[in-house]
């Protein structure tokens, strides 16, 4: 009785713990970068076991990485899961190059990342560029001396 008990439990318990639909993606801080500088690719998948191997990077040097982040969450039986997998990467000379598809394997089938084309720009000056220059975040005070500022009114000539 008691294991016919524990069984019913189990199944109910099972039955309310769904996971979502498994994803894998791939995406790159730039598509386009001047010589001499790196960016990040990141490889995430979601709600799936992470058996994760990065493709060759055949025509950049690793600069930095794999950098790993993972999370779990469930909320009403609904779990969800990722992992994310990040490299910085340097390109080697100038041209149009191509970071190729990953995989990995989930329940017996493969699910692809699509292959991601980088442009490589000649730098004769010497520029660099931070990867993350997108991504800057304002600081509260910054923002609050930056409201206070009085602007200009607006002048309207018609002719």
């Amino acid at each position: 009785m008691k294991s016919l008990m524990l069984s019913l439990l189990l199944v109910f318990f099972g039955a309310g713990l769904q996971s979502s639909e498994v994803s894998f993606k791939v995406e790159v801080s730039t598509d386009t970068v001047l010589l001499g500088n790196y960016f990040e690719v990141k490889f995430t998948i979601e709600n799936a076991q992470p058996n994760f191997s990065p493709p060759e990077f055949t025509d950049f040097d690793l600069v930095g990485g794999p950098n790993q982040s993972s999370s779990f969450s469930m909320i009403n039986g609904q779990v969800s899961r990722s992992a994310s997998f990040a490299y910085f990467l340097k390109p080697r000379e100038e041209g149009v190059f191509y970071i190729d598809a990953a995989a990995i394997e989930v329940d017996g089938k493969f699910i692809e990342t699509p292959p991601v084309e980088i442009f490589v720009l000649p730098n004769p000056d010497g520029i660099i560029e931070n990867p993350h220059q997108l991504r800057q975040i304002e600081l509260e005070s910054d923002r609050r001396e930056r409201e206070k500022e009085p602007t200009e009114p607006r002048r309207t000539i018609r002719l």
